[in-house]
């Protein structure tokens, strides 16, 4: 677990935010800070999502990216005393991108505690002028919904030499929160927005190099806008776009992600969005069975036996090829294709044999095999009836309450 103190910017902060209706429950946090598990700040930090930039798509890519942030996270952070802290500071951790990583990461696993809120319930969505919904506004926010109210996140990131006092840098991110501030308060004047219709949070993750330091967030209160969508509408579109998303990632059929693109785009357009309520993607696609009815073959991780499905990544780790697991349950593959909103709506993951050590059925196609030359890395058996070369690997992965199931299997059987 990770400690994170969390702290209001200054005494106007302080005030400003007990306006806020969840006034106690931030007071709380502040009073005792959050932990969070090193899985979730890492499932941030790790993987290119909606919240960082494209790219997330074919076989390479990805591999490429886990390798890359898994030697960045080595390289660039520790994790002592209970919490964590920067290796690198200053400008030289802000030119790598990670300054901007840190910031979202920790500001979203605050916010997630504050609302209940998962990976699966931000989006980043642009503000331009004439996007559907955000008219007015001209610069880029993550947004949730609770369900019944939209969670606006301005997420910024500092590593820092101390970071229990305001530096110059921290400062300049309060000044560029502060002052879009005034500009949507205008806004909202025009537009006759009740305050705290909507609740907006700004938040500064700093981190620094000394020892045995615990990470910090400064909270900052910048008024939120007008979203024109029903908030359990947006917050079912947000999670089906996350795990198409996601099941792109990791292998699942291409006709269950193309129906399932289709239907986002039915609810969006729809006025009653609740007729397709348990109306399934098809009436072809399975609720139930083994991994051949969800995933492709290729490059094929089954979890746990039939648990979850995914694929691993080759990668380079302290000079040693190993396979990196990239998973999602088939529990939450099954609510999208029955289509059931409430479970969608409410699914969380948390089992609890999760946190011991898990196999992984390995599996690749006979051309992935022999063009990466796995004979020369791993023990693969080759199976005549399933036609693929195999292997199983034991190893303690990580899990996110989104479904998300990642890390590097490290022993082989």
């Amino acid at each position: 677990m990770i400690q994170i103190d969390v702290g209001y910017y200054n005494d106007v902060q302080r005030i400003l935010f007990q306006g806020f209706p969840n006034a106690d429950v931030i007071n709380q946090i502040v009073q005792n800070g959050i932990m969070i598990t090193e899985d979730e700040f890492l499932a941030y930090m790790m993987f290119t999502w909606q919240m960082d930039v494209n790219g997330f798509r074919t076989y390479n890519e990805l591999r490429a990216l886990v390798e890359d942030n898994l030697g960045a996270v080595n390289q660039l952070l520790t994790f002592n005393n209970g919490s964590i802290q920067a290796r690198v500071i200053g400008n030289d951790l802000m030119q790598t991108g990670y300054t901007e990583r840190i910031g979202v990461s920790v500001g979203l696993c605050l916010l997630n505690k504050i609302h209940n809120l998962t990976a699966a319930d931000w989006r980043k969505i642009p503000t331009a002028p004439g996007r559907n919904g955000h008219p007015t506004f001209d610069f880029d926010i993550p947004i949730a919904s609770t369900g019944n109210n939209f969670i606006q996140g301005e997420n910024k990131g500092s590593a820092v030499a101390d970071n229990s006092i305001q530096n110059n840098s921290i400062e300049a991110h309060y000044s560029s929160i502060d002052r879009k501030k005034t500009y949507v308060r205008e806004q909202e004047a025009q537009m006759q927005i009740p305050i705290h219709q909507n609740l907006y949070y700004g938040t500064i993750g700093v981190l620094d190099n000394r020892a045995n330091s615990t990470a910090r967030i400064w909270l900052v209160d910048p008024p939120a806008f007008e979203i024109e969508m029903e908030p359990r509408k947006y917050k079912l579109l947000t999670r089906l776009r996350y795990y198409l998303n996601e099941f792109k990632n990791v292998g699942v059929k291409r006709r269950i992600t193309e129906a399932l693109e289709l239907r986002i785009n039915e609810i969006e357009e729809a006025k009653e969005y609740d007729q397709f309520n348990f109306k399934k993607l098809d009436d072809r696609f399975p609720v139930s069975g083994g991994y051949y009815l969800y995933m492709e073959g290729n490059v094929f991780a089954n979890v746990d036996t039939n648990e979850a499905f995914g694929r691993v990544f080759l990668i380079e780790d302290k000079q040693t090829i190993i396979p990196y697991l990239l998973a999602f349950p088939k529990a939450i593959m099954r609510l999208i294709v029955r289509q059931d909103f409430g479970s969608i709506l409410a699914y969380e993951y948390n089992p609890d044999f999760m946190k011991e050590s898990i196999s992984v059925l390995l599996r690749f196609t006979k051309p992935e095999y022999f063009e990466m030359n796995l004979s020369e890395k791993f023990n693969f058996v080759f199976n005549e009836k399933s036609n693929f070369f195999e292997t199983v690997y034991f190893g303690k992965v990580s899990h996110t309450s989104d479904g998300r199931i990642f890390g590097a299997l490290n022993n082989e059987n």
